[in-house]
């Protein structure tokens, strides 16, 4: 097995649609606009849950996609996202 392959396998290979519908209702429902703007002060247009919900109606079945997908998305929150040390520095 070659390096490219053992790290391939620590992505899921599958990607449940319902799953993905399911966040995406979440995140539009009254309760999910409610939390993010009382976080962020400002509503979701949910880009992320669409996007996610629409490639999974596309790939859902190729594994491998899949697996390049969860991969990008860690790798996107990563770079977008800062850790709670941030918080704790500033107050």
């Amino acid at each position: 097995m070659s390096n490219m392959e053992v790290e391939e396998t620590k992505y899921p290979t599958t990607m449940s649609c319902r799953e993905a519908f399911d966040q995406l209702t979440t995140c539009l429902s009254i309760g999910g606009q409610f939390r993010s703007y009382y976080r962020y002060g400002e509503f979701s247009p949910c880009e992320k849950q669409v996007n996610k919900f629409k490639f999974c109606i596309v790939n859902a079945k190729d594994p491998v996609k899949v697996q390049e997908w969860y991969r990008d998305q860690i790798e996107e929150n990563k770079l977008r996202r800062g850790s709670s040390d941030v918080v704790w520095e500033e107050r």
